[in-house]
């Protein structure tokens, strides 16, 4: 069975917002195991022990990751880049990350202009969702599979998604067929706790945000290094490519 893990940094309905991300990482579920595993030991392995890894508990140093257990921000960096180190370890073939992000003030200035596009949480959908099942087939060419998808709670894009599904079974049912969309047999929601797929999505989306918004603070290289040294598929919905993409509304007299 294919297995994806989904988080996101961002909100898409702030006005105040510059960017959405939505992260995701696939893999077969025999190499979960394996990455489970392993994950775990890291970050049982030094002085410090921590449960999971949560970006934003660990950096501000609270919740898991609080001064008052001992963590300071050098240890928290020295695991950091433990994990990402691992990471990098994984074969491109069995193991993918995703990351799309959309620059919400272009979207912003775009919809001023009548831009008609997708909803941004479509646009992530479409391009890190969507796209974890073309990478599945041409890694497995002719294998067939079954996939589970599993968000962190409260996403906006697993309702969004969950509903394409539905669509998209509906028309393989009455088309008698098996398409892609039907390989899909779970979509649902997953705790960041319990499970390491989400923690590394949760580290992507984190990173990346932390590149785009804090380019001057420490981990400022972290997206970079988890986007180049590990299997990495990145879209960015800027404002060149929103236009490429999409039209602005033709108003006629």
């Amino acid at each position: 069975m294919l297995k994806a893990y989904f988080d996101k940094s961002g909100n898409h309905s702030d006005k105040n917002q510059a960017f959405l991300h939505l992260s995701g990482v696939a893999a077969i579920d025999s190499e979960w195991s394996e990455i489970d595993i392993n994950w775990k030991h890291l970050l049982q392995t030094g002085n410090l022990k921590a449960a999971y890894m949560h970006m934003i508990e660990a950096v501000h140093l609270r919740g898991e990751f609080d001064r008052a257990k001992g963590w300071n921000d050098n240890v928290v960096f020295e695991l950091v880049n433990a994990l990402l180190s691992y990471l990098t370890t994984l074969s491109p073939e069995k193991y993918c990350q995703f990351i799309c992000t959309v620059d919400m003030n272009a979207y912003r200035m775009l919809e001023k202009e009548t831009y008609q596009m997708a909803p941004p949480v479509d646009l992530c959908n479409a391009s890190c969702t969507e796209r974890i099942m073309w990478w599945y087939l041409t890694a497995y060419k002719g294998l067939d599979f079954e996939a589970a998808y599993y968000f962190d709670q409260g996403e906006p894009f697993e309702a969004a998604f969950r509903k394409k599904w539905g669509r998209e079974i509906d028309k393989d049912m009455r088309r008698g067929k098996h398409g892609l969309w039907s390989h899909i047999t779970h979509i649902g929601p997953a705790l960041l706790r319990q499970e390491t797929g989400l923690q590394i999505a949760d580290m992507i989306a984190w990173a990346r945000n932390r590149e785009e918004t804090k380019p001057d603070k420490r981990y400022e290289h972290l997206a970079l290094a988890l986007t180049r040294l590990a299997p990495t598929v990145k879209v960015i919905w800027d404002e060149e490519q929103l236009r490429k993409y999409f039209r602005p509304l033709i108003h006629r007299i």
